[in-house]
């Protein structure tokens, strides 16, 4: 089947040419991805700068740069350092004033942003504060709103105002300064406007289009605003996306950062290593980094998650678990020393019943008790692999016999080695035997002489039931 390029590929005048390196860019089955793809991100990453943060004069917020930024990304932390973000505005309201409009609306302003000055009254024991008219204007909002607020939120009190100056003190006459400072606190910190959590924004004019940047997220609320382009906005908080446009939104989010991040440091790294942290990442549904906590602590390898963090925890619980090891990837199968499943380690052969016809061995006498020194086939057992013929010898074949039929026949040399040893040891074994009982033990037990030997240089010589019965023990004894 010819494969074909993307859709949006073809019918171009360059298509042959897109074609071929569209080819050559495609991996071969069983490549080591994961490895290239780390060396391909770390490498570069080695040559970043630690600029934690940028400010471009008054122009932007403060932005984590630099690998602390892939760091972020990669641990996928939870509360990122500087969270950002970018508010794109509708067709028909992209010019300044409706970008400082909207501006107003989502910046989170505090009673205290709007004081010049704070003061306690220890005789009167009375707060006053002094705001400044200026910012109530450009934050667009009404001195009776303040002083409505501050009601609302401040029980137990009285808000009273001459001019630009606010009086407040509590109720009632059984209180003193520790009060008084409780209260303090708390109308300070009072929201008079805006999104929580957006504490800073700015106005940026790029290509001719206005649009918003800003400190603090809330990415649902600031979507829902009026004149607010929902399908452009974006922040660099990717928990925040996928709680607002799920993770498919997360996924790409995480792309993006990794590409501007590596990108800001003049570094170009292929886009598919990206792609795969990205996918990797988000595959489960939900955000997870690369931690112990997240996607090394998910694998199903024990060998696997000991090897990169808590080693003596990972092994005593997965040993308390009874967990076993499938060693089904690289990490896992380099610890223990086998072959890793990349490349041609990852190719079985595998039998397919009917498809070959099995080959048919010589047939020989392996029982060679039950063989007559005439009935032997010494030529038929040469024909056999070199462990069969050492099996029958072993199992007490005329070793002599055999080397002058491997001799006359195939003549392997390493065979013909140990058949000429054996040869030699078999002569030795046959002159013992004809001593005494008493002598053939104490040659087996003091001088090492192999059992097995003896007892088929008995058999050939004396038969001595009772020796034989004796090897006979012997043998199984050391078999134990």
């Amino acid at each position: 089947m010819k494969e074909e390029l993307p859709e949006k590929y073809q019918g171009r005048d360059d298509e042959d040419e897109l074609e071929d390196r569209y080819k050559e860019m495609k991996f071969e089955p069983g490549e080591a991805v994961g490895v290239v793809g780390a060396q391909s991100i770390a490498e570069p990453a080695t040559q970043m700068t630690m600029e934690t943060y940028h400010k471009a004069g008054a122009a932007r917020v403060s932005i984590t740069l630099g690998l602390p930024r892939l760091i972020e990304i990669l641990d996928a932390r939870k509360n990122p350092k500087t969270p950002i973000m970018d508010v794109y505005l509708e067709e028909g309201k992209r010019t300044e004033e409706d970008a400082r409009e909207i501006a107003a609306e989502i910046q989170e302003v505090k009673f205290e942003d709007m004081v010049d000055e704070d003061s306690f009254n220890i005789a009167k024991l009375e707060l006053e504060f002094e705001v400044n008219k200026d910012l109530l204007e450009e934050f667009r909002i009404d001195m009776d709103e303040v002083i409505e607020k501050l009601k609302e939120k401040t029980t137990s009190t009285t808000v009273e105002r001459d001019g630009s100056t606010i009086t407040v003190y509590p109720q009632g006459e059984d209180y003193d300064l520790t009060d008084l400072q409780d209260v303090k606190n708390k109308a300070e910190n009072i929201r008079m406007k805006g999104i929580k959590g957006v504490e800073h924004v700015v106005i940026l004019e790029e290509d001719g289009e206005w649009r918003i940047q800003t400190a603090g997220v809330n990415l649902r609320k600031v979507m829902k605003l009026d004149g607010v382009d929902a399908t452009r906005t974006t922040t660099n908080d990717f928990f925040e996306t996928k709680k607002v446009l799920g993770i498919e939104a997360a996924r790409n989010m995480i792309l993006r950062e990794l590409q501007n991040t590596l990108e800001e440091q003049g570094m170009n790294v292929d886009v598919r290593w990206l792609l795969m942290i990205a996918d990797t990442m988000t595959k489960r549904g939900e955000i997870e980094g690369t931690t112990r906590y997240g996607l090394v602590g998910a694998k199903h390898s024990v060998l696997a998650r000991s090897a990169f963090e808590e080693t003596k925890s990972h092994l005593t619980g997965a040993a308390l678990k009874g967990e076993t090891d499938p060693l089904a990837s690289v990490v896992e199968n380099i610890i223990v020393g086998q072959q890793v499943p990349v490349g041609t380690g990852m190719v079985d052969l595998k039998a397919e019943p009917g498809k070959a016809e099995p080959v048919e061995e010589p047939s020989i006498p392996m029982d060679v008790e039950e063989s007559s020194e005439d009935d032997f086939d010494y030529e038929g057992l040469v024909e056999n692999n070199v462990g069969k013929v050492k099996e029958t010898v072993e199992a007490g074949a005329d070793a002599g016999k055999v080397l002058e039929a491997e001799v006359n026949d195939r003549n392997r040399v390493t065979l013909v080695d140990w058949l000429a040893e054996r040869t030699e040891v078999e002569e030795g074994y046959e002159e013992a035997a004809g001593a005494n009982i008493g002598d053939v033990k104490e040659e087996v037990e003091e001088e090492g002489l192999e059992p097995e030997l003896m007892l088929a240089a008995e058999k050939q010589n004396k038969d001595r039931s009772t020796l034989v019965e004796w090897l006979e023990s012997r043998i199984e004894r050391d078999e134990l």
